[in-house]
């Protein structure tokens, strides 16, 4: 079946509309203006990558919820291919965050149990998604890899927290890079040094501390860029959304492999905070999704 991101949309919405029996055709037109895009992290053809971290993160869901969890991810590329911020893009952190707080917040109050019904299920899977998709993208997009971050962005149970300009991400120690820099601050990177060093950015806050620099690589056609022209790179040097970019297989697989483990998380982050919302019968709600025999992450542990 072809890859083209007009039959990924439609086939999402097909396979969305499923869970509550109706039809992609009455969305065909809000597609019509996509005709041409660059799929990262994604299904390029022969590499469904946001299928397979989302299907191997989230194997205990119903067959059903996971198909529709995988398309409505696919489906972010396509609907706001445009928005730097849903793909963790041009240095936009604080916006990637918000996408992600939002999106889950969106899916809990979805999940009311006084809403319950397919139709609230797909709402729910849609934004739970969406937020799936950008937290994916932020290990391929960055250079969280290159700087050698091993542990997950966020961990917690509660929202996924604001991520400021040129704060530090509390899990690695790196200083997320947006925007112009603070006085008397420096922000340096090596470009003509080769690949991976060349994505090592370093912050100097103070003649005293410095630390690396996060940032993610621009894009053209998504308005607003957030990077400091000293150390931008563009999407096309920096991602890592496929095996066959040239001298990345490595970087690429710890991408994939965080993108799985911050997917499983957020299942939990989903529970613990559907569960805050509405309680026993929210966590009661979700348990619907998953396959029976299957036994969901032990979130207290993770």
């Amino acid at each position: 079946m072809s890859n083209h991101p007009r039959c990924l949309r439609l086939r999402s919405l097909a396979l969305l509309g499923a869970l509550v029996g109706c039809s992609a055709a009455d969305e065909t037109a809000s597609v019509e203006r996509t005709t041409s895009l660059s799929e990262p992290f994604s299904t390029s053809p022969g590499e469904p990558n946001h299928e397979q971290i989302t299907g191997t993160a989230l194997a205990f869901l119903r067959p059903e919820i996971l198909t529709a969890l995988q398309a409505a991810n696919v489906a972010t590329d396509v609907e706001f291919f445009q928005v730097n911020a849903n793909h963790f893009d041009d240095c936009n952190f604080s916006g990637g965050a918000q996408v992600v707080a939002d999106s889950q917040a969106e899916a809990v109050q979805a999940l009311n149990p006084a809403s319950s019904g397919p139709e609230a299920d797909v709402l729910a899977v849609r934004a739970f998604a969406r937020s799936l998709h950008a937290l994916q993208d932020f290990y391929a997009h960055t250079n969280w890899i290159e700087l050698g971050g091993e542990a997950l962005i966020d961990a917690s149970l509660t929202a996924f927290p604001a991520l400021t300009p040129y704060a530090t991400v509390p899990s690695t120690g790196f200083i997320l890079v947006q925007g112009s820099k603070p006085k008397r601050a420096a922000v340096t990177r090596d470009e003509a040094a080769p690949y991976p060093e060349s994505a090592i950015v370093t912050v100097k806050l103070s003649k005293a501390a410095h630390a690396p620099g996060l940032i993610s690589g621009t894009v053209d056609y998504e308005p607003g860029d957030f990077c400091p022209a000293a150390v931008a790179m563009t999407h096309d040097e920096l991602n890592k959304d496929k095996s066959s970019n040239p001298g990345r297989v490595a970087q690429y697989e710890a991408a994939k492999s965080l993108a799985i483990l911050q997917t499983r998380h957020e299942w939990c982050r989903l529970v613990a905070l559907t569960e805050a919302s509405w309680g026993e019968a929210g966590t009661a709600r979700l348990a619907t999704w998953v396959a029976g025999g299957q036994t969901p992450p032990d979130c207290q542990a993770e």
